[in-house]
């Protein structure tokens, strides 16, 4: 910034913050809930986008564990979840791409979820994981 016509940088620092306002926050056009119980992100309108979720968890805990492969001291915290959440997940993407899927809205937990919330804090994916399990419990989101 060059300083012209004798303004110092005080000068003109003040005549920027008495001349520029600032807007207030923007009002959220759709609020979100922090909790243990809802997710941020929108849960599956049908079976085919919860199926498509949860082969994303698959595809995610594919790439975590390529990512390990690299990285030993990284890996000693993923170890004691990872090949248990892998096998619960890739049961139930099975489950839903055979039909055997029990549904949604029963109310209850997918099983992986004690796992989950055991290690949460290490899960990259843990907001995907929260909205395949909401969409379980609770039911589709209403289009």
């Amino acid at each position: 910034m060059t300083v012209s016509a004798g303004l110092g940088y005080a000068a003109i620092r003040n005549l920027r913050s008495n001349s520029m306002t600032v807007a207030p926050p923007a009002k959220r056009r759709y609020p979100y809930v922090l909790s243990n119980t809802h997710t941020n992100m929108k849960k599956a309108q049908d079976l085919n986008q919860l199926t498509d979720l949860v082969h994303e968890a698959v595809y995610e805990v594919d790439e975590l564990r390529a990512c390990l492969e690299h990285d030993d001291e990284e890996a000693s915290s993923y170890t004691p979840f990872l090949d248990d959440l892998d096998k619960m997940l890739r049961d139930l993407h099975e489950s839903m791409a055979s039909g055997k899927y029990a549904g949604v809205g029963s109310g209850e937990d997918l099983p992986f979820m004690p796992l989950f919330k055991k290690h949460e804090r290490n899960i990259p994916f843990r907001e995907l994981l929260r909205t395949i399990n909401a969409t379980h419990r609770e039911g589709y989101e209403p289009s």
